[in-house]
């Protein structure tokens, strides 16, 4: 596997500082390769593996711990012979119930630099965020964006890189999940789909204790049916109900949180450019990995949402706050701000004519501040006008900046 280096140039400032590092992401994402090449980055500064830990609460050395009172007697034996300071890797950790008791006495008793992973972004709140206020960085995880598919490509599978259009046109069809990457084409999509089901199983249906499994999976098909469109709970009703099947807004919204939290989904929320206030309805929701919606309907026809999921997914990447815009009634597809930077961003699949060029520039004219703002697509000629400007998705995607 490849070394991701935007997450370990994070946690490298943070090795010995005091701060718990928190690792949140999808289930097979990489959060637990991400943990094995800490693991190697602590032994390639001399410390001894004697005194690094690596504890997966998925492999059957550790599965039988469930709690943070078996856990603590776990922690107990390892290191009862170790001298010098311990370094504590839990992958996987919402697995142990109340574990959050463990890490914060570790924190206070012993002499530890302490790392966690975990598929559910409930991870720092209620107790936990109580119990280390202040005293945690969290680090998102996500798929492998365009730039590290390349990566592994070209280092994995030692493939050329150099005809990028037809890695983007694989990146496009399959999607990021790096397991897929070590499968043959036939069985990506197969595969998919049982990523798919694993996260509705062991990360929303078990651990909410949902018992209409089938209503949840026509929410989600819903979901990944709509990526990019503006819908509401209420809208999702009105669907169930045409199929025959009834279900409660508040159920809708409840499916929705536990899909969010299992780091499925994201919800984008809509803004008031002029006004500077958030809209209360008919957010917009995006898959954490396009190629589940491949893996479930496989319509190129729907690019221009594809390569909104794409480019959603690598501003939360690249660390950027998303939100719809809209200004005059018309949508700004992405309003992106980042400590006192911000950016305006359309997205379209071709600017084929005056008609769409028209559609795409003119919310953003109407935008009267000295932030940037962007139009992307797949054209290759420079559509920049009149202080707007214009790049290629494929070039927005394998550069270090905006």
């Amino acid at each position: 596997m490849i070394k991701r280096e935007l997450y370990l140039n994070q946690i490298r400032r943070l090795i010995d500082k005091d701060p718990i590092k928190i690792i949140t992401g999808v289930r097979r994402s990489g959060k637990t390769y991400l943990l094995k090449s800490i693991q190697e980055e602590l032994e390639k500064r001399g410390i001894s593996d004697e005194n690094i830990f690596l504890i997966s609460f998925e492999s059957m050395k550790y599965n039988k711990i469930e709690n943070f009172n078996q856990l603590d007697e776990c922690i107990i034996d390892l290191t009862k012979n170790v001298k010098g300071k311990i370094y504590l890797l839990f992958d996987e950790i919402q697995n142990i119930k109340n574990w959050e008791k463990s890490i914060n006495a570790y924190r206070v008793d012993l002499n530890c630099d302490i790392y966690i992973t975990g598929s559910n972004s409930e991870l720092l709140s209620g107790e936990m965020a109580t119990l280390i206020s202040g005293r945690y960085y969290q680090i998102n995880i996500y798929p492998f964006s365009f730039v590290e598919f390349i990566q592994y490509k070209k280092e994995i599978e030692k493939t050329d890189v150099n005809n990028i259009e037809d890695l983007f046109i694989e990146y496009v069809e399959y999607g990021g999940m790096p397991p897929i990457q070590q499968v043959a084409a036939e069985d990506k999509l197969s595969y998919l789909g049982d990523i798919y089901n694993t996260i509705l199983l062991k990360d929303i249906v078990t651990r909410h204790n949902i018992r209409n499994t089938d209503m949840l999976n026509r929410i989600l098909n819903y979901v990944i049916l709509n990526i990019g469109k503006n819908f509401s709970a209420t809208n999702i009703a009105k669907y169930m109900k045409h199929e025959r099947r009834k279900i409660s807004k508040d159920t809708i919204l409840d499916y929705l949180l536990y899909s969010k939290n299992a780091c499925f989904i994201h919800q984008a929320p809509r803004e008031d450019i002029k006004g500077k206030r958030v809209l209360q309805h008919n957010e917009k929701y995006f898959l954490v990995d396009h190629g589940f919606y491949q893996e479930k309907y496989g319509d190129i026809e729907n690019m221009v949402s594809i390569l909104e999921n794409i480019v959603y997914i690598e501003l939360l990447r690249r660390g950027y706050t998303v939100k719809i815009g809209i200004i005059n009634e018309k949508e700004i597809d992405f309003v992106c701000t980042k400590d006192k930077e911000k950016l305006y961003i359309q997205v379209t699949y071709q600017l084929k004519n005056d008609e769409t060029i028209e559609r795409e520039f003119s919310g953003l004219a109407q935008i009267n501040d000295n932030f940037d703002k962007y139009v992307l697509s797949m054209d290759k000629l420079d559509f920049s006008r009149n202080g707007l400007k214009h790049r290629n998705i494929i070039d927005f995607l394998t550069s270090d900046y905006i």
